[in-house]
């Protein structure tokens, strides 16, 4: 079975770190997959399948873990509805800001399947999230992010990449002050976000991911018109213990 090296993953977590994606069931061969697990000497492996679970035993078999499960939702994009939307898109930050957005990074990154994974843990989950933050300001992997202040102080962050080929928005992280929950923040962002595709992007559609074991946030992105569920992904993680 041919497992997909993950590099960018394996030198900012320090494993040997690899992914496999299964439409169909009857894709995944799990003795050929342990095998070249062991052989390739893959310390930790993503396995995601698409729109239905692993059948019990297989995944028993395969000794691999369901850490979560990710739902993508999508919303039709009509630029006229906000061309008047304000929006604080940046790039650039003061140190200070930057502080701020780290410290709800943190706190986002609580939720997250990598901050739960034993082969990684809440440090380097964390850094991971910090690590998106960055990118967001170097335009490595993302557009930039929104802010939202309160007192000159950061409470919200989004960021968000466009995929200017396919018209398509994506948000990559959102995040709200545990201490400024539903006061409207995470609105804010979204408003933002469309503000500024409306005036400097040319998208027909939005699209968001997220864990479906988050309820709070799947109820709000109902709210804000995400009402077409793209896809639904099952989040299995597995650990080589002879490594």
């Amino acid at each position: 079975m041919k497992i997909e090296k993950l590099n960018w993953d394996s030198e900012f977590f320090g494993l040997k770190i690899g992914k496999v994606s299964i439409t169909q069931d009857d894709e995944f061969d799990w003795r050929s997959f342990k095998e070249t697990a062991d052989t390739e000497k893959y310390e930790l492996i993503y396995v995601f399948k698409f729109h239905k679970m692993l059948p019990r035993e297989i995944a028993i078999k395969a000794e691999l873990d369901l850490v979560d499960i990710h739902i993508t939702m999508a919303k039709n994009f009509i630029k006229e509805d906000y061309l008047n939307v304000p929006y604080d898109f940046r790039t650039e930050l003061t140190e200070v800001e930057k502080k701020g957005c780290y410290e709800i990074a943190d706190e986002t990154a609580i939720v997250s399947r990598f901050y739960k994974e034993k082969k990684l843990g809440p440090n380097i989950a964390k850094k991971l999230y910090r690590k998106w933050i960055d990118n967001a300001l170097d335009k490595s992997f993302a557009d930039g992010l929104f802010l939202v202040k309160k007192v000159n102080s950061v409470v919200g962050i989004q960021v968000i990449k466009t995929d200017i080929e396919n018209k398509v928005g994506f948000c990559s992280v959102i995040g709200v002050d545990s201490n400024y929950k539903g006061l409207g923040i995470g609105e804010n962002l979204w408003e933002q976000s469309f503000g500024f595709w409306a005036n400097e992007r040319n998208i027909v559609l939005c699209k968001v991911s997220f864990s479906f074991q988050n309820v709070e946030s799947f109820n709000f992105h109902l709210k804000r018109g995400f009402n077409n569920i793209e896809e639904i992904k099952y989040i299995y993680h597995f650990r080589n213990t002879f490594l």
